[in-house]
């Protein structure tokens, strides 16, 4: 739990957990020996005033908001050695993580997203076949398609407001044109001031894409040696091709854009798509496995269906509309057929 708390990924139960341990239980042999362990790890060597440390925890267990329960006076005598232990730990634990644990890069993706690290998260994920809608603090909107996680301060506090999406999430940006918001998805950055967009950067896919109902944002492939930037206005869309990091803006406006405000609704709505791209996608609002034989993989599919209905009740029809059929084996689905309609 203190290396989670360091490393910011604790929850609020771990948190109260862990602090609730400090203030109540007597475990200074476990806390000097992890200390030394720290030291022998990183070589450093780290002088605290006596006076500092009791000082530091304090502080750090009023930031937490922790309030510890009454204690005799003998009771509190014994937990000071307790607290200047923990405290020499939760300092030098603070500055090992920030130089010697975390690697160039990841500090530097630090110092992009601003001061919003420096308040309590919250992460929300779906499960297959689930959709949330979150509404953040500033007003914004997320609907979170099925097999998702976003994660978001309680409070934007900094100059910008920024989120990290893992999976396909609707966004609805809450205008505020002295704060950018920003979305962190698989390897680019999506930057608006206010309009609605669909992003979908699911890890098991190989594309990720930003695609523009209304308003306009600007996306940037954080992975290019020369940073690219791309903008987007209503009906457009960004793609970001994970194998070869690039980012490719389609010139043609797309038809299909408004289709993504229903899935605010929870529909999902397919138009003249791949069907191998339709098929990744429903693998991950479903969970399923769905193998599709190679003479029809490109075919184009149209498809209008609800996370909450039965998956082969949606293969079927996409199955019949390119002469194909579907079968189930242990559980997986199989699409097979001669080949492309005419």
């Amino acid at each position: 739990m203190f290396t989670k708390y360091i490393n910011k990924e604790i929850t609020p139960e771990e948190r109260r957990e862990l602090f609730g341990w400090i203030a109540a239980e007597d475990k200074d042999a476990e806390l000097k020996e992890l200390l030394e362990q720290m030291i022998n790890e990183t070589g450093v060597e780290m002088c605290l005033p006596e006076a500092s440390s009791d000082t530091i925890l304090r502080a750090i267990i009023d930031k937490e908001g922790y309030q510890a329960p009454a204690q005799s006076p003998a009771t509190e005598k014994s937990l000071i050695p307790l607290w200047m232990s923990i405290a020499a730990v939760l300092v030098l634990g603070f500055f090992v993580s920030l130089i010697f644990l975390r690697s160039p890069s990841e500090i530097d993706d630090s110092r992009e997203q601003g001061s919003t690290e420096d308040y309590r998260r919250t992460s929300i994920s779906t499960l297959s076949g689930e959709r949330k809608d979150i509404r953040l603090a500033d007003g914004t909107e997320v609907w979170l398609s099925p097999s998702s996680t976003l994660e978001y301060p309680e409070v934007f506090k900094a100059t910008h407001r920024e989120v990290r999406l893992s999976g396909e999430a609707f966004f609805e940006v809450a205008p505020d044109k002295n704060h950018p918001f920003i979305i962190y998805s698989g390897g680019i950055e999506t930057k608006v001031l206010g309009t609605s967009f669909n992003i979908s950067a699911y890890d098991s896919q190989e594309e990720v894409a930003v695609t523009v109902v209304t308003g306009k944002v600007n996306v940037t492939n954080t992975n290019a040696a020369e940073i690219e930037k791309i903008e987007l206005n209503a009906n457009q869309r960004a793609v970001f091709y994970k194998p070869t990091t690039k980012l490719v803006k389609e010139e043609k406006a797309i038809t299909d854009a408004p289709d993504m405000l229903k899935r605010k609704e929870g529909m999902f709505v397919y138009r003249n798509e791949k069907l191998q791209k339709l098929i990744n996608d429903l693998e991950e609002y479903f969970g399923k496995t769905v193998h599709v034989s190679a003479q029809i993989k490109d075919c184009k599919v149209m498809a209008n269906f609800y996370v909450t209905d039965h998956l082969m009740d949606i293969l079927e029809p996409i199955a019949l509309s390119i002469n194909g059929i579907v079968e189930v084996n242990d559980g997986e689905f199989f699409i097979s057929g001669e080949g492309c309609p005419k």
